[in-house]
């Protein structure tokens, strides 16, 4: 069911409020995080940028979700278990921006808040799945999203214009299902960020911070659980992998790349892909553009999947992982120096 013009005025509200007070707070967190010497500090290795960057816009960006979708959306088990859980990882986040968390820690705090948000009813539901081994995918794609989207923050504006790129995917899958809740929780999002992205773009004034990438990756892993994308095609749930292609490549290319050198995936280094295109001859801006780009491309196809018949889908899917994969042979060739 499509969604009628009425019913799109909630959701279109959502995006322009979440979009003026992203506007408006994130200069205030900006400034608060310098006075506070919440900073991300340059150290002339992964972090090179000229001056220290105020950390907290991922708080903006929460803020300026949450106020719209408390106008806009009863909560419901399923809203108040999702935003109960993105507020786990928002301050999971802040403590680690404002300090420093172990992998271990930031790991188990995560599962928690995928089990807050199972008890409300957002999981994965298979029908030719054992409910057990469903429970297990759900948390595995949970944390998979949740650190996609915080690898890939490593260069102005990458982080929150793939997710920007993804949410807007996500609210086409809601709008064509007819999912209000969805729809509005997208919407709020995607205005949240393009709000950031005015002082996020390179050269950023704020950056997303932990805080940030990990609530954005949390979001979207949960509303794309919620996400109905097998009623005219039973490999339509390919689409939700192609919605998040990007950040998704990222912690494969990169896992990938560390396991052959015999280095912890968790330590960090200049494997990123976003990286080894500035290395090659991008500048920060083109390298975002075309990972925006990339994004769209792979959520367009998926979203054209949704509707094709199962044989021409899976070639379309196909293409989408050849592509990647082509694109990852070609970037491990780039010397970095490691």
């Amino acid at each position: 069911m499509i969604l009628s013009a009425t019913s799109i005025l909630a959701p279109a509200a959502a995006f322009l409020l979440s979009l003026l007070l992203a506007l408006y707070l994130t200069p205030i967190f900006r400034d608060a995080a310098r006075q506070f010497g919440i900073v991300d500090a340059p150290d002339g290795k992964l972090k090179t940028q000229k001056d220290p960057i105020p950390y907290l816009g991922g708080v903006a960006v929460f803020a300026a979700v949450l106020f719209p979708v408390s106008l806009f959306l009863q909560f419901s088990d399923k809203v108040s278990g999702l935003l109960l859980a993105c507020a786990i990882i928002v301050l999971l986040g802040l403590v680690d921006d404002i300090g420093r968390l172990s992998p271990r820690v930031k790991l188990l705090v995560q599962v928690i808040a995928v089990f807050l948000m199972m008890k409300s009813g957002i999981r994965i539901r298979i029908e030719a799945i054992p409910p057990l081994l469903c429970v297990a995918l759900t948390f595995l794609w949970m944390i998979v999203m949740t650190n996609g989207f915080n690898l890939i923050d490593v260069m102005d504006g990458l982080a929150a214009g793939v997710a920007t790129v993804s949410a807007l995917a996500l609210a086409v899958v809601f709008s064509f299902q007819g999912e209000r809740m969805g729809l509005i929780l997208c919407l709020s999002l995607v205005g949240a960020l393009l709000g950031f992205l005015r002082y996020n773009r390179p050269p950023a004034q704020i950056y997303l911070g932990d805080t940030g990438s990990l609530l954005i990756g949390f979001l979207l892993g949960g509303l794309a659980i919620e996400g109905d994308y097998t009623a005219r095609n039973p490999y339509g749930w390919f689409t939700a992998l192609a919605v998040f292609a990007v950040p998704l490549f990222e912690i494969a290319f990169v896992s990938w790349l560390r396991f052959r050198r015999g280095a912890s995936i968790f330590s960090g280094s200049r494997d990123h892909f976003s990286l080894r295109l500035r290395c090659w001859k991008l500048t920060r801006g083109q390298t975002v553009s075309a990972s925006c780009g990339a994004a769209a491309l792979a959520a367009a196809v998926g979203l054209l999947g949704m509707g094709l018949a199962p044989l021409p889908s899976l070639f379309a899917y196909g293409s989408i992982g050849l592509l990647f994969l082509i694109v990852a042979l070609w970037l491990k060739t780039i010397d970095m120096g490691l």
